[in-house]
């Protein structure tokens, strides 16, 4: 048991502030701080879970954590002394059911699956205000951001409280109220402005 309690785990953003909908990397490392490498059993196949809260609510979670009521062969892993990389992890910055956060700061956490020992961490991070429409000019050509705001009947248009913008797809499957919308803005000679949809989600 000393030796598990010698085991602790790290976690690091790429960065503490990111546009909506942009992918957050997260890389989680477990520290053995004894001298000899420590092992930890694992009831299910999957070795970590990672959480995004907001306040004391859980708005995402990784997929892969499988039913606890299911039956698994337990396995094992050794920790070296040191760190270990333990996964980086890709979040593409959508809640659980299938909603953009809204801006503002969250939590992320992860703690380790491992029977008898579940060390964890967490660190803060800051979703930022989508971007203007009438700032949509000024960016250099091809500057990945993120607007919001509601969209006309087509669901072609996208309003927000400084402009119009029309889209370079429609978003037929839309739901009513406002929504995130990921891309770049595209200036084109002799014909209207677009903002170029790479991603879009319904807001929290």
């Amino acid at each position: 048991m000393l030796a598990l309690a010698a085991l602790t785990l790290s976690l690091q953003l790429q960065q503490s502030s990111f546009d909506l909908l942009d992918g957050v990397s997260i890389e989680v490392a477990a520290h053995n701080s004894a001298t000899a490498p420590v092992a930890v059993k694992f009831a299910r196949p999957e070795e970590y879970e990672i959480q995004v809260l907001h306040g004391d609510q859980v708005i995402w979670t990784n997929e892969t954590v499988s039913p606890q009521s299911t039956t698994f062969p337990v396995h094992a892993r050794q920790f070296v002394p040191g760190p270990s990389v333990l996964v980086v992890y890709i979040w593409n910055g959508v809640a659980s059911d299938g909603s953009s956060p809204n801006p503002g700061t969250y939590t992320v956490r992860v703690h380790l699956l491992g029977q008898g020992v579940t060390p964890e961490a967490t660190a803060k991070l800051r979703f930022m205000d989508p971007v203007p429409v009438t700032a949509l000019d000024k960016l250099k050509q091809g500057n990945t951001v993120t607007i919001a705001g509601t969209l006309d009947p087509t669901k072609g248009i996208l309003t927000d409280s400084t402009g119009t913008i029309p889209l370079g797809r429609r978003l037929l499957t839309a739901p009513d109220g406002p929504v995130a919308v990921r891309g770049y803005y595209l200036r084109r000679v002799g014909r209207p402005s677009v903002f170029f949809v790479q991603r879009w989600a319904p807001m929290q």
